[in-house]
């Protein structure tokens, strides 16, 4: 059985305090035992100062190639990285910094040893304070579906279809109510988005375990076939390093694998 394993993760501030990379190096090692095929990376704040060090320092720690998008905004850029020695071979990039998006998408299409249609690998990182701009950017995302296979990973900013209320106790309701909005994720799911965290029935948190709302704040949606989602996984640390957590979803691509001779 041939699995992919893709994982997204925002760094904060791109990993970087005070100017200081230790926190990206601590989180470079961690997502390096994971030994994903692909990741999905926000807020590579950062990122583009020195000659793009910290990226290529990223690719050789993860023994990966890396696209890095600039955002709009904040400085908050986005990046896929691709494990080609896993067999994946990039044969194009497609990344989108214009209208609706708040920071931008980053895409890159590659080819897999399977028969079939490329798969689209994406990172998105969606607005932080309106949900009419996160609506816009959600159906505009659902458009890439229309180019082929989609797995996407992001920073969605607000709550996804499935999960019940957040606990507000304590928690200045005026603040969050923009991040209760599900209008975003509902796109997404008409479009033929499958959430695969739902999908796998594990709804925990990736957000608020640094203080602020608590809810599943970072997601992988696919329009892949459901067979072929067998793993789903948040990892946690007694430390994090960052206010978000990395959540990594397998998929099984034999289920997609053309006939033998």
């Amino acid at each position: 059985m041939k699995q992919l394993v893709f994982g997204t993760y925002n760094l904060g501030h791109g990993g970087f305090d005070d100017g200081r990379d230790d926190r990206l190096r601590h989180q470079l090692t961690v997502l390096a035992e994971v030994s994903a095929d692909a990741w999905a990376f926000q807020e590579c704040s950062g990122w583009r100062a020195c000659g793009g060090r910290a990226l290529f320092y990223a690719e050789q720690m993860l023994r990966m190639r890396g696209f890095l998008v600039p955002s709009a905004h904040h400085g908050c850029d986005l990046a896929v990285f691709v494990r080609e020695s896993a067999g994946l071979r990039v044969v194009a990039e497609r990344h989108e910094r214009d209208h609706p998006y708040w920071h931008a998408v980053a895409r890159v299409i590659v080819a897999t040893p399977w028969p079939g249609d490329p798969l689209h690998l994406v990172s998105a990182h969606l607005a932080p304070s309106s949900p009419a701009i996160r609506l816009a950017e959600a159906e505009a995302l659902a458009l890439i579906a229309q180019d082929g296979l989609v797995i996407v990973g992001g920073d969605w900013n607000a709550m996804p279809v499935a999960d019940p209320e957040p606990d507000l106790d304590r928690i200045d309701s005026a603040s969050v109510h923009r991040q209760l909005d599900r209008s975003a994720a509902r796109t997404l799911e008409e479009a033929g988005f499958i959430d695969v965290a739902a999908y796998r029935e594990d709804l925990r948190p990736t957000v608020g375990h640094a203080g602020g709302l608590r809810y599943r704040c970072d997601r992988v949606y696919t329009t892949l076939p459901s067979e072929l989602i067998v793993r789903y996984d948040v990892i946690t640390e007694y430390e994090p390093a960052s206010d978000h957590r990395p959540v990594v979803a397998t998929f099984d691509l034999d289920v997609v694998r053309g006939p033998t001779a």
